[in-house]
């Protein structure tokens, strides 16, 4: 069952392991820029993803004869055909390891793209139950009280959530960052000096464009804070 077509695909595999390796190689030159690294990853990934169909058809034509080998009782025909249709399971499996980490590539790539900080700006937030004063988001006033953000295309991954705010005394309590699927609670405490900036944290990133929302969860007496900065640093730098 050694086909022209199967023998095409085996090479055309093969070749793939060899270019993914050199494409790294390259992109981790020091005159490569971070544009070619992706579309060099981008165009190694579509060529894997290219092969899939065809090979997963081949198993299948495989399967399909070698139940019709055994049914005929010819038996060296049979284990011809469970040989090369075990060998493409083989090297599907194997396409498989590498798009995965050709998709872990690119993402290191886009995270090393991003800048060291990730300013959400405060007017962009969409507001509940608070309200923006003097270059602040004051009114935290209510458990549910919240402020969100529509995330600007981040790749997925580990944020530290950086807060800038005020809180006297008898303001304080507990904060909710809430992204699609992940959230982070943190304590809103005590500024003695003014205006603090504080680690919350890190949450993860499931989808980098959709959003981040922080709501006042708990409430020492009858105000969270007066937030005036939110920022994400990415945790792998």
């Amino acid at each position: 069952m050694k086909s022209g077509f199967v023998l095409a695909l085996v090479l055309v595999a093969a070749g793939f392991f060899v270019s993914v390796a050199a494409a790294e190689k390259r992109a981790d030159d020091p005159g490569s820029s971070l544009d070619i690294a992706m579309l060099r990853l981008n165009y190694e990934r579509s060529l894997i993803e290219a092969s899939l169909a065809p090979i997963k058809a081949q198993i299948m034509t495989l399967t399909g004869l070698e139940k019709q080998f055994v049914d005929a009782r010819d038996y060296d025909a049979a284990i011809t055909a469970r040989d090369e249709r075990k060998r493409l399971q083989n090297e599907l499996a194997q396409l498989d390891k590498e798009l995965l980490l050709l998709q872990q590539r690119s993402l290191e790539r886009q995270i090393a793209s991003l800048p060291d900080r990730i300013k959400l700006p405060l007017e962009a937030a969409t507001l509940t139950y608070v309200r923006r004063e003097g270059g602040a988001i004051i009114g935290w006033s209510k458990p549910g009280a919240s402020a969100t953000w529509k995330l600007p295309a981040l790749p997925p991954g580990g944020y530290e959530v950086m807060l800038k705010y005020r809180c006297s005394a008898a303001e304080g309590g507990t904060l909710l960052i809430k992204e699609a699927r992940f959230t982070l609670t943190t304590n809103i405490e005590t500024t003695l000096k003014g205006p603090e900036e504080r680690n919350a944290g890190t949450i993860k990133i499931s989808d980098g464009s959709g959003t981040l929302t922080l709501t006042a969860q708990t409430l020492i007496t009858n105000n969270l804070m007066q937030l005036l900065a939110v920022e994400l640093v990415p945790a792998s730098r």
